[in-house]
C-alpha cells in the first residue's frame, strides 16, 4: 500500500491505521462512503481508490483530511451538542464588570442601546453568582413611582411593605442601609422623571450601587433635548455610561464555541442571524430549536437554516 499511495515526507504506518479505521467505520455503516467523502470535500471515486490502493498520486493529503474526520467524529460521539446556558461573551464581560463597578463604588450606572444583544442575560448572571443583588424589571404597569417601589419591596422579601408611596420608601431606605448591595433596574426607559429621581435618591441616601438599564431612549431621557436643570441633576449623578449599539464579532464565535459549532458556513450563518433584528437572542433561539432537529449530533448548516426559518415564517 505504501507504494501505491505514496505516502512521501509521512509516517506510511499512521496513515495505513487512519484507513483501516476508515474501513472499519464504512464496514460498521456508521457512515456511508459518499457521506463520508461530502465530509472531507473530496470525491466518492477518490476515497474509494485510495481505500482500496487505486490511487496513484500522492494521497498524504487526502488521508490527512481523513484523519480529521475520524478525530471529529469521535468528538461528535464523545461530546453531543447541549444547551450550554449562559455564554460569558465579550458584551456580557463588559457589562458585568460595569455592574461590579456600580456596586463597589456605590454609584449609577447606565447601560443602554440595542434590543438582544445580551443584556438582560448578563443582569441574571450577575445576580445568580453575587450577593445582595436586587433585580426588577419596569413595565407600562410597573412604571409609577409607587409600583416601582413596591415591586422592589417584593424583590426585597418585603411581604408587608406599605402601599403608599411615602412609607412604602421609608420601608425600603432603611432595609438597604449598610448592605453594599446593588439595585438593577431592567427596561429602565418604561419610568417617569419622578420614578427615576426617587431611585437617585434612594441610591444616594444608602449607599447602595445602581444599575438602570433599558433601550437608547433610557438614555435619551436623562440627555436630549429634555435636559433642563431637573434632569441635568440626574445626569450629573451617573458615573459611567455603556452603550450597545449591534452584537459584536466576537459575541457571535464565543456563543459558537460554547454550542460546539465550529464549521465556517455555520458561523457564517450565525452572524446573519445575530445581524437581524433580536440579535443574539434569535440566534440562541435558532440554534435551541437546530439542536432539536439535530437529535444530539452537531448542528448543521441546514438545521440552522430550517430552525431560522420556522422562527421566521409561521405558515
Amino acid at each position: 500500500m505504501t507504494n501505491v499511495l505514496n505516502l512521501q515526507n509521512s509516517n506510511a504506518e499512521d496513515q495505513t491505521a487512519v484507513l483501516m479505521r476508515i474501513k472499519a467505520k464504512l464496514d460498521a455503516k456508521e457512515v456511508t462512503s459518499a457521506q463520508l467523502a461530502r465530509e472531507i470535500s473530496s470525491s466518492p471515486a477518490t476515497v474509494s481508490q485510495i481505500l482500496n490502493g487505486k490511487y496513484q498520486a500522492d494521497a498524504t493529503a487526502i488521508v490527512t483530511k481523513l484523519a480529521k474526520w475520524l478525530t471529529r467524529n469521535e468528538e461528535k460521539k464523545s461530546s453531543p451538542v447541549v444547551n450550554p446556558g449562559f455564554v460569558m461573551t465579550t458584551t456580557a464581560k463588559q457589562i458585568m464588570d460595569d455592574m461590579t463597578y456600580a456596586q463597589i463604588s456605590e454609584s449609577i450606572v447606565v447601560i443602554y442601546g440595542a434590543s438582544g444583544v445580551g443584556k438582560s442575560e448578563a443582569l441574571r448572571e450577575y445576580k445568580r453568582n453575587n450577593n445582595n443583588v436586587w433585580h426588577v424589571t419596569a413595565s407600562p404597569s410597573r412604571s409609577s413611582l409607587t409600583e416601582c417601589l413596591y415591586e422592589l419591596a417584593m424583590e426585597l422579601d418585603m411581604e408587608q411593605a406599605p402601599r403608599r408611596k411615602g412609607p412604602l420608601s421609608r420601608v425600603i431606605r432603611k432595609r438597604l442601609m449598610g448592605t453594599e448591595g446593588l439595585i438593577v433596574i431592567d427596561e429602565a426607559d418604561h419610568l417617569d422623571y419622578p420614578t427615576l429621581e426617587e431611585l437617585r435618591i434612594l441610591q444616594e441616601e444608602t449607599g447602595v450601587g445602581m444599575v438602570l438599564v433599558g433601550n437608547n431612549r433610557v438614555y435619551t431621557q436623562l440627555t436630549g433635548g429634555r435636559r433642563n436643570e431637573d434632569f441635568a441633576r440626574l445626569f450629573s449623578r451617573i458615573a459611567k455610561k455603556r452603550g450597545i449599539h449591534k452584537t459584536k464579532v466576537a459575541d457571535v464565535k464565543a456563543i459558537g464555541d460554547a454550542w460546539n459549532v465550529s464549521g465556517d458556513k455555520e458561523r457564517a450563518l450565525m452572524q446573519k442571524i445575530s445581524e437581524r433584528p433580536g440579535g443574539l437572542r434569535l440566534l440562541t433561539k435558532t440554534l435551541k430549536l437546530a439542536a432539536m432537529f439535530c437529535k444530539g449530533e452537531l448542528i448543521t448548516e441546514k438545521a440552522l437554516r430550517a430552525a431560522f426559518n420556522e422562527l421566521e415564517n409561521n405558515d
